[in-house]
């Protein structure tokens, strides 16, 4: 028998779901999703085509499955800000510098998860719940800073949206344009934005 409080590991479905999913967003990378077959997506995984139908129903599930990866780095790039309180700009600003980095690496297929008007049911539930989550955890941190008097008038849920949305939307364009601004002039810039939209002040700025 097995030893009391061991755990099963990985069987071959949950690594060949892995697999996929990994292959999925190496190639979702280079090519935009529309151009992706099917078959490409399961030969680069290992598997076969009927293999592919065993874990997705198609590729918009696949990129539905990538968006739920990015909130769980998501919450980890901003986790040091997050748990912060006040202004802290430091934090701010080294949790956005690490979303940029990603966004620099999936921001082909990013874009259409969280900025393409219509990327399909799966994505936009997924979507969503991302926007949600994300709200939640701003929203939790600004209404700590609210009691403390230090944000500006405004529900924390609203203000929360507002930075979700300016970050995704600044980070998006920085994909698309990429010689446009510096890494510190789009950090700085976006930091600092946020700060005034919720604090009404940026650290060695006034009201």
């Amino acid at each position: 028998m097995p030893a009391i409080g061991s755990r099963r590991g990985p069987t071959k479905g949950d690594q060949r779901e892995r697999a996929l999913l990994a292959a999925a967003r190496e190639l979702f990378r280079v090519k935009p999703i529309s151009q992706v077959t099917i078959d490409e997506l399961a030969n680069a995984a290992g598997i076969a085509r009927s293999g592919f139908y065993f874990y997705f129903e198609s590729k918009q599930a696949v990129l539905a499955a990538l968006v739920d990866q990015v909130l769980g780095e998501n919450d980890e790039e901003m986790a040091e800000w997050l748990a912060s309180d006040g202004l802290d700009r430091g934090a701010l600003r080294r949790g956005l510098a690490r979303a940029l980095a990603r966004w620099k690496v999936d921001g082909l297929w990013m874009r259409e998860a969280f900025v393409a008007p219509d990327p399909g049911p799966d994505v936009l539930a997924v979507r969503r719940r991302f926007v949600d989550e994300g709200c939640s955890a701003f929203a939790d941190r600004i209404a700590r800073d609210a009691r403390a008097g230090l944000t500006v008038q405004g529900p924390p849920l609203l203000l929360a949206t507002m930075t979700i949305h300016l970050r995704s939307v600044v980070f998006s364009d920085a994909y698309a344009s990429p010689d446009e601004h510096t890494d510190d002039e789009l950090l700085d810039t976006l930091t600092d934005a946020i700060l005034r939209l919720v604090y009404g002040v940026t650290p060695g700025g006034g009201a």
